[in-house]
């Protein structure tokens, strides 16, 4: 997974970091349970933005930072473009996924650029995006950064479930619910995990899984050509097509610790930029890939087209690596879901609440089986939000004095594009939910 760049290292202890500052699941376990009677808000938010160990020290060299970059980027989301790109058209779909990228880019910059300004003013304690939401808005601010990145979080472990239940149906017509429900137990278990490093083999498996899958699926799609004529452009679907490339390429929360690994953090803004265009890129491909593979007939999530014993082994790697990451994805959220919804007395033991979590999750998954819906329902409303509307809020709270007309401009088009993308994208997925022909790309 990573290179012996890093002195002492295990094969291990690297899934363990890369875990930590990647994917913004990390929880100082130096601290170990000797502090978790001593939770609060902001103790548990940073579980959700700081990276720890080696790479949060500044360690990290360009290429891990990029391989971290890339492993972060990459996920179930890229299954859903084949889908989104067959109802928009490849080529509107393909320069939607390329603006979503360089504004998703620019607000990321902006994030760092505040942080650089904060830490400017004396400001030493903005080690994730809530801490600038608490120095910029205040203590509401951070609650309400931490509050969607805990719900985006708790949306992809859902988006999970929903992708595994399709897959299981599609291989062995096992009924939803029984998939749902019967991923509970195991899953009930494996988040109440303390320690970030007890994951690592479940993280290290399920990003093997995962990089096998994916590949196995764009091989695939090159065996199943069906010489039918494909649509570039159709602009009635272009909202869907913008929520699943938000979707897909969120990352908004990463991006600090990220920054903070580098060795050179002056080169990270570079890098970043390369790194994300690569994967817009192969994002694109892929889509079209999958779109012209299938043409009219493509599903959501592309998995459920493939066909034969090789597709089933396929299917079962990804729904292997995906049920792996579930509770890799829950680490840093179940701290501050408790300080939500939890009294100081009632807070430890939490195994029943966290068990109770795992449940809605499976509930909502159940109720909501359609992949691709779901998809553009969390793209278009909180990673809506907390990708580009806060991100553009902070930076111009800061720096308002300072900014150019085209630098106000840029992000005030960003707030207001944002803000009626997002009600439109929402309330159209919403309801998409409730209506009865509409099969989001599942037969």
């Amino acid at each position: 997974m990573m290179n012996g760049d890093l002195d002492g290292s295990t094969m291990e202890d690297d899934a363990v970091q890369m875990i930590s500052l990647v994917k913004g699941r990390a929880e100082d376990t130096a601290d170990g349970d000797d502090d978790d009677d001593d939770d609060d808000d902001e103790a548990s938010s940073s579980a959700i933005q700081k990276g720890h160990g080696e790479f949060g020290n500044g360690t990290a060299s360009q290429k891990q930072v990029a391989i971290n970059i890339f492993i972060s980027f990459v996920g179930a989301g890229m299954l859903g473009m084949p889908y989104a790109f067959s109802l928009s058209g490849w080529l509107l779909g393909s320069v939607s996924l390329s603006l979503v990228s360089m504004a998703n880019v620019y607000c990321m910059l902006l994030l760092v650029k505040t942080r650089k300004k904060l830490e400017a003013e004396g400001h030493t304690d903005v080690d994730g995006y809530g801490d600038i939401g608490r120095i910029v808005m205040g203590s509401k601010g951070e609650k309400l950064v931490n509050m969607c990145m805990v719900i985006a979080q708790v949306g992809f472990a859902t988006a999970y479930i929903i992708f595994i239940a399709a897959n299981l149906y599609s291989i062995a017509e096992i009924n939803r619910a029984y998939v749902c429900f019967g991923c509970v137990p195991l899953l009930a278990i494996l988040v109440q995990v303390r320690e970030m490093k007890s994951l690592s083999p479940f993280s290290l498996v399920a990003d093997l899984a995962n990089l096998a899958g994916l590949s196995a699926v764009f091989l695939q799609d090159f065996e199943y050509y069906h010489h039918e004529t494909i649509v570039a452009v159709n602009f009635s679907n272009a909202i869907y097509v913008i929520a699943v490339s938000v979707y897909s390429l969120e990352g908004v929360a990463l991006v600090l610790p990220l920054e903070s690994s580098c060795i050179d953090r002056a080169k990270f803004p570079s890098l970043l930029m390369k790194v994300v265009t690569g994967i817009t890129v192969l994002m694109i491909v892929f889509g079209c890939s999958g779109y012209i593979a299938f043409a009219s007939g493509t599903l959501a999530p592309i998995t459920l087209n493939l066909q034969g014993e090789w597709a089933s082994f396929v299917k079962l790697a990804l729904c292997l690596a995906l049920y792996l990451t579930y509770p890799i994805m829950m680490f840093p959220v179940n701290d501050v879901i408790e300080n939500m919804f939890l009294s100081e007395t009632s807070k430890k033991p939490s195994r029943l609440f966290r068990a109770a979590v795992v449940f809605c999750t499976a509930l909502v998954a159940y109720s909501v089986p359609d992949f691709g819906i779901f998809l553009s329902l969390v793209g278009s409303s909180i990673c809506t939000l907390l990708g580009f509307i806060i991100p553009c809020c902070v930076h111009w709270m800061v720096f308002k004095k300072e900014m150019t007309v085209w630098e106000t401009m840029l992000d005030a088009a960003l707030i207001g594009l944002g803000t009626v993308f997002g009600a439109f994208g929402t309330y159209g997925s919403i309801m998409k939910l409730f209506d009865p022909e509409s099969d989001g790309g599942l037969e």
